[in-house]
């Protein structure tokens, strides 16, 4: 019906009929609980809409345009706190990248105590790699509740992920709604890759 975060309310609708009962119904509930409504802020009917650093239109959700140009323009970490900040940021888009623990497992592996803070070859590559992958807009398709569904499944000694992929109703393609993926634990490391699997 609605996706609310703090005070931002998006109402998600099929078409334009749909949408405006939706409206009705909260407003309607915001009116019965006495929250009030700032009209200058509201926009009504959009086909595309910025929310919460995603564009979202035609059944589709991609990172914002101002996101990936902070991702883009990220400088190289020169310490623990500025990979932090950089794996925040691309880490609040890693639905859209398949493997994504498995490329920032170098960067994320820095941050450790034991660790001393030293951008290598390996760790440099995964940086480069993240931001590439950002910046080429990547796009998935909003979950379908009605489409067929299929999840698919990998792991390696470093990691392992899945991806929920649905067809599309036009063109009967597998096309993906969301990468999952995690770095291997050193005990899950010992543990072979088809029973990794099952643990997705």
């Amino acid at each position: 019906m609605a996706v609310v975060y703090m005070d931002d309310v998006i109402i998600p609708s099929r078409d334009e009929e749909e949408g405006i009962e939706r409206l009705k119904m909260v407003l309607s509930v915001a009116e019965e609980n006495g929250l009030r409504v700032r009209w200058k802020k509201c926009q009504f009917l959009q086909r595309k809409v910025n929310f919460l650093g995603y564009i979202i239109e035609k059944g589709t959700i991609r990172p914002s345009k101002d996101k990936t140009i902070a991702i883009e323009n990220f400088p190289l970490p020169h310490d623990k706190k500025s990979l932090q900040r950089f794996l925040g940021l691309t880490s609040y888009f890693r639905r859209f990248v398949e493997g994504y623990a498995t490329i920032a497992k170098p960067l994320s592996d820095l941050l450790r105590k034991e660790n001393k803070f030293e951008l290598k070859e390996e760790a440099l590559s995964a940086f480069q790699q993240l931001k590439l992958v950002l910046m080429k807009d990547p796009v998935l398709k909003l979950f379908n509740v009605n489409a067929i569904t299929e999840v698919h499944t990998d792991a390696s000694k470093f990691g392992y992920g899945a991806v929920l992929m649905q067809k599309d109703s036009e063109d009967q393609a597998l096309h993906p709604v969301q990468y999952m993926s995690r770095k291997t634990s050193p005990a899950e490391e010992k543990i072979p890759p088809y029973e990794l699997e099952v643990l997705v």
